[in-house]
């Protein structure tokens, strides 16, 4: 059986455009973790979109960053798109506190030191948050 010529580039674009696009439809988390899971009241999922988680090591060390909070019960992030889904008590925390951590200073175990500005949170919930607002979170936060 004899294959026309034009057959093997069309396939490798269907191909192609098929898995860029598929890519948007289908995502898996490359960090899912179980932080707590003690009993507790309501619980509220915030997305945030985090400058600095860009792989899974990254997104490892900002689930860390998290961990200690109290009320939060989940942290998954994607890192290819920058994005983290924590879940928590809002009678515990808040976005704010959530934002506050995962900006705050990173520890280092290896080197044994702080890193500052390793991780920036851009977006809330889908609000863009404004580039030069200080480091602590602040009122611009939905909370």
């Amino acid at each position: 059986m004899r294959v026309p010529g034009w057959s093997v580039p069309a396939l490798v674009l269907l191909f192609g455009a098929g898995g860029v696009g598929g890519a948007r439809l289908f995502a898996v988390p490359s960090v899912a973790l179980d932080l707590s899971t003690a009993p507790g009241g309501a619980r509220r999922t915030t997305v945030l979109v985090v400058d600095g988680v860009k792989c899974v090591d990254t997104a490892e060390r900002a689930a860390g960053q998290v961990k200690g909070l109290p009320g939060v019960t989940r942290f998954v992030a994607y890192a290819s798109r920058n994005r983290v889904e924590v879940t928590f008590d809002p009678a515990l925390s808040s976005v704010p506190r959530i934002v506050e951590a995962i900006e705050g200073p990173v520890h280092d175990r290896v080197a044994g030191e702080y890193l500052f500005h390793v991780y920036r949170v851009v977006e809330t919930d889908g609000v863009k948050l404004e580039p030069g607002r200080p480091t602590e979170a602040g009122p611009n936060i939905g909370g």
